[in-house]
């Protein structure tokens, strides 16, 4: 009699188990008024300090004025297969770089929903993006409350106001960020490291050195015969410069401004770097050939210590994955005499064969190191 009465127990308490696990299975997934489960999604809070609930399935992302953006999600992800919308000029650097090699997928993004800095909402729904990636700092062509009042998910990524220039930090704030929202950063995570190690080899070489005796730099950011703007304090050309053991002659201005020759001739910098948002090339400076300004009367031009700063993954300049080789490249151009030991070609292509899992051939390491005047098209 006890037995039954126990076996009748025990199936009842099996029955009660059963029960509560379609229960608690229903809940984890939700369902709709027609039974379908509903999407689970989950929480993140952008760099805007802005709650987000993004999907937990995403297949398509568009990412706005946040140029150097398409190649982090590649360090972080390994693939571009799911953005279907950048800029013109993530697009142009792309076009012009190695990750179109390293994902080729990205040549298949849309640009036509932005220009500059204004964002088309129209062509950007048509785009259907289940996530969208703006630029957090107002007055910069942001545009995050104009996405986020569509409805579609959308995050907010500040540059160079988070760490006052820091392209490393600043990138590696970026991939903290797109490992919660994917789940994977292990890679990125491995670079940001490496930089830091890089960072700490340059400064211990550098602690002796005097003040006085470090370089007199100059990043320009953007350049043309009717114009000269250059970086100054707070943005990323300081933090390159003063990081690798030179002194930056643009320090009193705040971020960058258009300057003239006179204030050049002020100046008088001892060497001079141009990025890649401009399609300027070294012996413009050096031939002298723009017209109506002299830069014959410059130091770095004079001593022919005028540069075109690389591009590999991305534009080196702003956030990149190669920003532990931008600052062995810096250093080694600052001060040729402290670094003798390494070739930057073989750092180049050690780098890339150890991080990304590709063997660079001789022609593509020239290319990293010598872009291409189209490199800059699209950004205004």
């Amino acid at each position: 009699m006890k037995s039954k009465k126990t076996m009748v127990l025990l199936l009842i308490l099996i029955m009660g188990l059963v029960l509560l696990t379609g229960c608690s299975a229903e809940s984890d997934t939700g369902s709709d008024a027609s039974g379908e489960a509903a999407v689970i999604e989950k929480t993140v809070t952008d760099q805007n300090g802005r709650t987000v609930e993004i999907p937990a399935e995403i297949n398509k992302v568009v990412m706005g004025r946040i140029l150097p953006f398409p190649a982090a999600y590649y360090l972080a992800t390994g693939s571009c297969e799911e953005v279907a919308g950048i800029h013109p000029a993530s697009k142009s650097a792309a076009e012009n770089s190695m990750l179109k090699v390293l994902a080729p997928e990205i040549l298949n993004a849309q640009t036509g929903f932005v220009k500059g800095e204004e964002l088309n909402v129209e062509e950007l729904l048509k785009l259907n993006p289940d996530l969208v990636f703006v630029l957090g700092e107002t007055g910069m062509g942001g545009n995050l409350e104009k996405v986020a009042d569509t409805g579609i998910p959308t995050i907010g990524i500040k540059t160079s106001s988070l760490y006052d220039g820091d392209s490393v930090e600043t990138l590696n704030s970026w991939l903290e960020l797109l490992g919660q929202i994917t789940g994977k950063n292990q890679r990125a995570e491995e670079i940001i490291n490496y930089g830091r190690e890089t960072q700490k080899m340059i400064d211990s070489r550098l602690e002796n050195i005097a003040e006085e005796e470090k370089p007199r730099g100059l990043m320009i950011f953007r350049h043309s015969d009717n114009e000269i703007e250059v970086s100054g304090s707070g943005f990323f050309g300081h933090h390159w410069l003063v990081s690798t053991g030179a002194r930056d002659v643009a320090e009193e201005i705040n971020i960058k401004s258009i300057v003239n020759m006179e204030q050049i001739y002020k100046w008088n910098p001892d060497i001079i770097y141009i990025t890649n948002f401009t399609e300027t090339q070294p012996e413009d400076l050096i031939n002298n050939t723009i017209k109506g300004q002299d830069w014959s009367r410059v130091k770095a031009v004079q001593e022919g210590r005028v540069y075109k700063i690389p591009l590999g993954i991305y534009r080196w300049f702003p956030p990149s994955g190669d920003a532990p080789l931008m600052l062995k490249w810096l250093a080694q151009k600052n001060h040729p005499d402290v670094f003798p030991d390494y070739d930057i070609k073989d750092e180049i292509k050690s780098f890339y064969s150890r991080f990304y899992e590709y063997n660079l051939s001789d022609e593509q390491t020239e290319m990293i190191l010598n872009p291409v005047r189209a490199a800059a098209e699209g950004y205004k």
